[in-house]
């Protein structure tokens, strides 16, 4: 039996597993386990594969050892076809990396598959994997897997194995697994994480107006249906959710910067074998996509202050006790909301694209959803919609550490939608 990838799709792929690989994989499967193919994020560690972050000088570091989450899976009958292209060092959400080339959508290649975990969402998309694995920083699973039309689940931070990855903030960085039906990801969820959905009757689910203002035509159209069909078997209620916004949102970046220098320069001096006090301004001069240069030049030059970094965390720790009490006092088992407030776009619309008749900047746009609750550290499960056209995604979210309960309620709602990618 071979599960070795026999026409790898360009632009999805960072490292693709030889056929050798993959049958030295097959040989170490528990007896009596069904083996399947994994795809992993290039910023994920699988032993002797490049971790590279999609980054062409990391690359020519080899992982000795696999990330948690890989050696949790290889128990499970894992076996690991390739790491999957990103965008470059996970700083963006087009995938469109100058180094490996752009992930494309796979529907229309002419369009982005979303990102930063592109290609994992797009490899299970095409039906090159079963499952995939990706990180979540600022909605790096729930932005793909809702632009690619499959599930996606990113887990409350701290909820499965952190080690192992090239990380850019340990207040909100989380791995998470895209699959094509949403038994899939319970069944990861399970292996990964200890979690089984709980049962939920008739979940009560909140709609904010801050996620679903000003969406782009075909988007609104999509989760204005699936709303209506999520009232059919759920209490829907409008929530307030301003306040927990207006605190999370402006700490995303302060947060990200501070911590993603100190996580960048430890793994870029750890590959380079240099010292730390050069390993940042190394790692930038051998980013290869500008827009992931620019940012990184700028953590070099103008560092994210202590002072700075400590009012956004308190900030941080105020909408999550602010988050907490709303779903407390409304008694919500998840709010809901599109997961981006428009679907792919195209790749050269990588820096800015037209959103209702102006040119706005991208990476806002499309993180405008799911950023303040990467913040918040809480558990996200995304659902394909039923539209015709390009894929649109909605994205349950729950309380943190609620995983169950938000699974729970995906269950439901996806029994209203659809049970599966045909």
């Amino acid at each position: 039996m071979s599960l070795a990838l026999s026409n790898p799709v360009p632009g999805n792929w960072d490292t693709v597993a030889t056929d050798a690989g993959v049958a030295a994989q097959l040989a170490r499967i528990p007896e009596g386990t069904e083996p399947f193919a994994l795809a992993v994020k290039a910023n994920i560690a699988v032993a002797g594969f490049p971790f590279s972050a999609s980054n062409r000088a990391l690359a020519a570091r080899i992982a000795d050892a696999d990330a948690g989450v890989v050696s949790a899976l290889r128990h499970r009958g894992t076996v690991v076809v390739g790491t999957t292209n990103m965008h470059e060092l996970a700083f963006g959400i087009t995938s469109n990396n100058a180094a490996y080339g752009p992930v494309r959508h796979p529907q229309e290649p002419a369009r982005s598959a979303g990102g930063s975990s592109g290609g994992s969402a797009a490899a299970v998309a095409l039906g090159e994997v079963e499952v995939a694995l990706g990180t979540d920083t600022g909605g790096s699973v729930s932005i793909p897997a809702s632009i690619c039309g499959v599930y996606g689940y990113r887990p409350s931070v701290g909820r499965w194995p952190l080690d192992g990855k090239v990380g850019l903030s340990t207040t909100r960085d989380t791995a998470g697994v895209f699959a094509r039906s949403l038994d899939r990801v319970i069944e990861v969820a399970g292996w990964l994480g200890n979690t089984a959905p709980e049962s939920v009757a008739r979940p009560v689910i909140g709609v904010t107006s801050v996620y679903t203002a000003a969406l782009h035509p075909h988007t609104a159209a999509a989760w204005d249906a699936a709303l209506e069909r999520l009232r059919q078997v759920a209490e829907a209620v409008e929530v307030d959710f301003a306040e927990v916004h207006d605190l999370a949102h402006p700490a995303e970046m302060p947060v990200v910067l501070f911590e993603a220098r100190r996580l960048l320069t430890a793994h870029a001096a750890e590959a380079f074998g240099c010292p730390p006090n050069e390993a940042l301004a190394r790692l930038r001069d051998e980013v290869t996509s500008e827009d992931v240069r620019a940012v990184v030049t700028v953590m070099v030059e103008h560092p994210v202050s202590s002072a700075d970094y400590a009012a956004a965390m308190a900030d941080v720790a105020l909408a999550r006790e602010r988050y907490e009490r709303m779903l407390r006092e409304r008694r919500l088992d998840a709010l809901v909301f599109p997961s981006t407030p428009a679907p792919a776009h195209l790749i050269e619309d990588d820096i800015t694209v037209e959103h209702l008749g102006e040119r706005v900047p991208t990476f806002p746009l499309y993180t405008r959803n799911t950023g303040p609750g990467t913040m918040l550290g809480t558990p996200m499960v995304t659902l394909p919609v039923p539209v015709d056209g390009l894929p649109v995604g909605i994205t349950l979210m729950g309380a943190r550490f609620g995983d169950a309960r938000v699974l729970g309620v995906a269950a439901v709602a996806d029994a209203a939608l659809s049970r599966s990618v045909s």
